[in-house]
């Protein structure tokens, strides 16, 4: 079983431009995070559905479920402030 480890790093200065950047950055992101959303919901109830008929957890289901909550939130920290560094607007499969 892997823990959640969270590392954060902002400066003290904060720049307006970068303020209206994350403003505009933010539309493809909640865009993406909405249908990445959506398929994650529907691979929870496949993995309900094999659990309960098979008895076990699909790998691969899980790994996706994984890469939208990793996406998520460095989506969330980025647009909340407590980091500078932009996430990508396509998640990445594994960091």
């Amino acid at each position: 079983m892997e823990t959640v480890k969270l590392k954060l790093t902002q400066k003290e200065e904060a720049s307006r431009v970068e303020l209206l950047v994350r403003l505009v950055y933010w539309i493809p992101l909640v865009i993406i995070n909405a249908v990445l959303g959506i398929i994650s919901w529907v691979i929870w109830i496949l993995n309900i559905l094999s659990i309960l008929f098979i008895g076990k957890r699909l790998v691969s289901l899980n790994k996706f479920v994984e890469m939208y909550l990793r996406y998520q939130l460095r989506m969330n920290a980025y647009y909340l402030l407590l980091t500078d560094e932009r996430p990508p607007i396509v998640p990445e499969e594994k960091e």
